[in-house]
């Protein structure tokens, strides 16, 4: 157990595996009798890691994603849930770490999101960091590392995750949810490798995303209602609902370009909208990359925190301004 570090840091994508890792080793950090460093999955406290029921197993996360799994509600909170981790959430921590452990020899935090936390709370638990309680592990998720402050990055072994295989993910999500091949890859390549966002996207996300690829594709400059109509219906999801919306777009116009290059129908994702594809490629590659770029941009912008409806509108607007600029 000394020899195990204190602080780790899980980053990649979501839904590739960080959080299912990060609870079997704290299952094995907790178990009563593990074996070579694995736990044996059948004594009490691993049965309790399993149900989420352990006392030294502290999972911290933003209370928007508490929402999400049921664990707590908007009315119990009073106010709309915060996306970030909060600086109060870093405190109430460090009173929990003061306390000894309640029944392991140690204690293990994962805290989901970590990267969402803004620079005064980074800064507030990087005093965790520095000096954990004895028999204190550490365990940080995040999708995008670098948001984190290089001092507590650099206090931590990083744990890299990469996106899953498409084919491993078509070939889960096929089994899994029964769809055909053709669907399931297809979702696979919306998740961008992410299992879990595969498993989550629905038929009625599938349809709408096709009938904001079609509006899109008719919108022109001569009249900008249209475009700030579907700027709204991008953005109604939130920032979950608009990333998601503008990947699909991305893939969509990555599409365009490879046959737009003459590639062939096989190599594209969205098989499902060959003839708007087809349509799209009339105008050529660099007009499909430059709308590719664009929403990826806008995409980013989003994770940076900026308002999801100005970014989608600004995606937008580009998008119409470059099929008239000279």
């Amino acid at each position: 157990m000394g020899r195990v570090h204190h602080a780790w840091l899980f980053a990649g994508p979501d839904g590739v595996g960080k959080e299912t890792t990060a609870r079997a080793f704290a299952q094995s950090l907790l178990c009563e009798t593990p074996l070579e460093g694995e736990a044996c999955g059948g004594c009490l406290a691993c049965q309790k890691v399993e149900r989420g029921a352990h006392p030294d197993l502290l999972v911290v996360l933003p209370e928007a994603r508490a929402v999400d799994r049921g664990l707590l509600s908007r009315e119990e909170l009073g106010r709309t849930p915060s996306r970030d981790l909060r600086i109060e959430q870093v405190r109430d921590l460090e009173g929990m770490l003061a306390l000894a452990p309640v029944e392991a020899k140690c204690r293990v935090v994962l805290l989901v999101g970590a990267d969402s936390m803004n620079v005064p709370a980074q800064n507030a638990f990087l005093k965790t960091l520095e000096e954990p309680p004895v028999g204190t592990h550490l365990v940080l998720l995040a999708e995008t590392a670098d948001a984190l402050l290089p001092t507590i990055r650099s206090r931590c072994v990083r744990v890299p995750f990469a996106p899953l295989p498409l084919d491993l993910v078509a070939e889960r999500v096929a089994e899994a949810r029964g769809v055909p091949e053709q669907q399931a890859r297809l979702l696979a390549a919306l998740a961008g490798g992410s299992l879990g966002r595969a498993m989550e996207l629905t038929t009625e996300a599938l349809e709408d995303r096709a009938r904001i690829l079609e509006e899109l594709e008719q919108l022109d400059a001569s009249d900008f209602r249209p475009l700030l109509a579907l700027a709204e219906r991008i953005a109604a999801g939130g920032r979950d609902g608009a990333e998601i919306l503008l990947d699909a777009i991305a893939l969509f116009y990555r599409d365009v370009a490879i046959l737009a290059e003459g590639g062939s129908e096989e190599m594209v994702a969205n098989r499902d909208l060959l003839p708007l594809l087809q349509r799209a490629a009339r105008r050529g590659c660099p007009a499909a990359l430059f709308r590719y770029r664009e929403a990826a941009r806008a995409r980013e912008a989003i994770e940076r925190h900026a308002v999801p409806r100005l970014a989608v509108e600004r995606f937008l607007i580009r998008c119409v301004l470059e099929e008239v600029a000279p």
